[in-house]
């Protein structure tokens, strides 16, 4: 009986062995299958029978085992011990541990299992993805072949389950080789709704098991008014675990071929990554206010980001970012960070605690239309900040904690009317925060500061010169937060009130304003006690704020919040500040923001500016949305006034729209556009898509429209198409931007 018990129990663990090889014909599992334990075996047959002669074993009549969660059912299991052979027949059954279901008529194994057949194989997988083959063999446990296979990962139809899917691939042959870890199909045919509509004599894919494994990627086609209709090919190259290379052509019917190429690679404490592009074209450029078509020449692009681990402490790092002209990259849909100003940079930083220093050199190329017109953007040669921060009680007596900082700045310009700018600074400071025991919150702050100019080639000036400044401020900001629980929410009311002493010093003209020029006032830089931005311009005088915040906190997380503010200088003379500033006055305009979220279905952020005296409006920022069970709308819209000092010379107006609705849980269309509402009115941009979300197939169609003019290299016509099969990816258009897409799907990482 006991030799009955072992042979039960080597049966069933050959026979699930065996089984749990079929998991590999799956395309989409990951091909890899653990063997079964050792635990206990439920076996169940309506007879059990043992022929010495024969050395075989035979469980018959509706065969059941069970193990782990793994169940086998087969109408016979016969295990030959001389031969080493299990062989179930009849209705064959094996359902995995995560669900997959297996049939087949006959399994064979044999040769420890590393050789193996299976006839009439059907598997059902838990995603709902189906394949078939009339049978197949596993060779030397490395090799699995099936022949006349099927897959999809459709679900059958509930009306009619013997219809076509909507669509499968059949092949001749499929071939799963685990030491290549590749499956290769031998005349591939791509059926849809059981008519073919593509064939591949062969094609292979990486099988799953590794994320990395060189060879052509998903291609990409699409239509753009000033290129024509394109298509990208491009190949993968696992160089090895630590570095690939990507390259691709993209051919056009309206422009000569683009080639690109990208390169990553890692080290143990550092990466680099590149990627460029070229091309022999013509494009449309600006010339005394007029679009003019340039002759064809080398025209490109190349990005390179690197970084360096030196230690716990210290980072080193640099990025490139260089185009032959203003138009390249956005006529070819190449994205960047900033469509305006492309920056490179070579940095060193150090981090320690609470102290962080950095120095870095810094390049600009500037890609705005109206490059002539704007101020030349320099080179920083060099840039060296060092902030340092004690801990809080530091300081004897007083208490609260210090800070040092400082910073060099050296700006070089290669035009010659351009002036060049070395600046030093050294900053000090003390802050205390303060809490009363009936909540009154303040925090006080003193600071001082110094700064020596040395300018070259100054404006309007005849000769070089250097300029210093030193200035001292003290500020105390306090709030007494109001609040009151109720039932479901909370309310708060706080006054907030900040008082800035600093004396009024001359603001010297000759010291050159380089990085204080965006000065606005709102919300956000309300209490501060320098309005200004950077350092080359200071807000001296003593200046008096107060606002109120108000709000509803509800404990689904909806909320309502509103702020309302304004500032006075205590003098009306001496003001640093341009117009359109909000501050440019003794009493500033008034500021506010009013935002809000109801659960997840509503928000709304307004920011707002208005004049002091009569309350006109000098800026308006409003972001919102909603969604309607099926349907979703968004807004942004924004008014502006010229400021001062700027290249923005005049009043701004403009909204932008996006809906999207969901007809059924298959079919959405959404749309978008952006309307000019300033002195040159218009629609700028517009754009419209419908998708499908099928169980196993997606498609979708997006069109937009840019009126800009020729000049900008972002006008004219694009169209998008996205095919996606499930588990198979997705066919689209490369590099296509829109403004806004109303929640359409990403495209994957490949």
């Amino acid at each position: 009986m006991a030799l009955l018990s072992f042979n039960i129990t080597k049966i069933y663990k050959a026979t699930l062995f065996a089984i749990l090889v079929l998991a590999i014909l799956s395309p989409s599992s990951v091909l890899a299958v653990d063997s079964p334990s050792d635990s206990p075996v439920s076996l169940d047959a309506d007879s059990l029978s043992h022929d010495q002669a024969a050395q075989t074993v035979t469980a018959s009549g509706n065969v059941v085992m069970v193990q782990d969660g793994r169940t086998l059912k087969a109408d016979s299991v016969v295990y030959d011990l001389k031969a080493d052979t299990v062989i179930a027949i009849g209705h064959v059954e094996f359902v995995d541990i995560n669900g997959d279901r297996h049939l087949a008529e006959k399994v064979k194994f044999n040769d420890a299992m590393k050789n193996g057949f299976v006839e009439g194989l059907k598997t059902f997988l838990t995603d709902g993805s189906r394949f078939t083959a009339k049978k197949g063999n596993h060779e030397r446990g490395i090799t699995t072949t099936m022949y006349d296979a099927t897959y999809t990962p459709c679900e059958p139809c509930k009306k009619d389950p013997d219809r076509p899917p909507l669509w499968q691939i059949r092949a001749s042959e499929v071939e799963h080789d685990k030491s290549d870890k590749t499956i290769s199909y031998q005349n591939a045919r791509f059926e849809w709704m059981g008519v073919p509509l593509a064939y591949l004599p062969y094609f292979e894919h990486p099988d799953g098991t590794e994320k990395r494994k060189s060879g052509f990627l998903t291609p990409s086609a699409g239509y753009k008014s000033d290129l024509g209709v394109f298509v990208e090919s491009r190949y993968y190259w696992a160089i090895a675990p630590e570095k690939d290379a990507t390259f691709g052509v993209i051919a056009m019917t309206k422009q000569a071929p683009v080639a690109t190429g990208e390169w990553r690679q890692r080290w143990e404490n550092a990466e680099f990554k590149a990627e460029g592009s070229m091309t022999y074209s013509d494009y449309v450029d600006r010339e005394e206010d007029e679009s003019v078509r340039q002759n064809k020449e080398w025209r490109g692009h190349i990005f390179a980001d690197a970084l360096w681990n030196i230690n716990q402490k210290w980072r080193a790092g640099s990025e490139i970012n260089l185009t032959s002209d203003d138009q390249y990259l956005r006529q070819y849909d190449f994205e960047t960070e900033d469509d305006d100003v492309l920056e490179n940079q070579v940095y060193l930083e150090r981090f320690s605690g609470r102290n962080y220093a950095v120095g870095r050199l810094l390049g600009f190329q500037d890609l705005r239309v109206d490059e002539a017109e704007l101020i030349d953007q320099p080179d920083v040669l060099p840039e060296i900040q060092a902030s340092f921060l004690g801990e809080p009680g530091d300081i004897p007596v007083l208490g609260g904690r210090w800070s040092l900082e400082g910073s060099v700045l050296g700006l070089r310009r290669e035009a010659e009317d351009g002036q060049d700018v070395n600046r030093i600074g050294l900053g000090v400071g003390w802050q205390r925060r303060l809490v009363t025991d009936f909540g009154l919150l303040s925090v006080i702050n003193a600071n001082a500061r110094s700064e020596s100019y040395f300018i070259q080639d100054r404006d309007d000036a005849t000769s070089d010169g250097g300029e210093t400044r030193s200035f001292a401020s003290l500020d105390a900001k306090t709030s007494y937060p109001l609040t009151r629980n109720f039932e479901r929410f909370q309310a708060v009311i706080e006054p907030v009130a900040s008082l800035t002493l600093a004396p009024n010093i001359d603001q010297e003209d000759e010291i050159p304003n380089e990085d204080s020029q965006d000065v606005q006032i709102d919300a956000s830089n309300l209490f501060e006690s320098n309005r200004f931005p950077g350092l080359d311009r200071i807000e001296d005088q003593s200046h008096f704020t107060y606002g109120l915040r108000t709000g509803l906190y509800a404990d689904d997380g909806s909320y309502g919040d509103v702020f309302f503010g304004q500032s006075q200088r205590f003098e009306d003379d001496d003001n640093p500040f341009v117009a359109g500033s909000g501050l440019n006055e003794k009493e500033s305009d008034f500021v506010g923001q009013i935002s809000g979220r109801y659960k997840q279905d509503y928000a709304l952020d307004y920011r707002f500016q208005l004049a002091n005296d009569d309350l006109s409006p000098q800026r308006h920022e409003v972001d919102a949305s909603a969604s309607f069970n099926s349907f979703t709308l968004s807004t942004r819209y924004l008014f502006a006034k010229s400021l001062g000092g700027t290249d923005i010379v005049e009043t701004r107006e403009q909204i932008e729209n996006a809906a999207s609705y969901y007809i059924n849980d298959e079919w959405r269309i959404r749309g978008g556009a952006r309307h000019d509402l300033g002195e040159d009115p218009g629609l700028r941009q517009a754009n419209i898509g419908v998708d499908y979300f099928g169980q196993c197939f997606t498609w979708s169609v997006t069109g937009r429209r840019n009126l800009t003019e020729d000049s900008s290299g972002d006008n004219g016509t694009e169209v998008l198409f996205k095919i996606g099969l499930k588990n198979l990816g997705e066919f689209e258009a490369s590099g296509l931007k829109l403004s806004s897409d109303n929640g359409s799907k990403e495209k994957e990482d490949e």
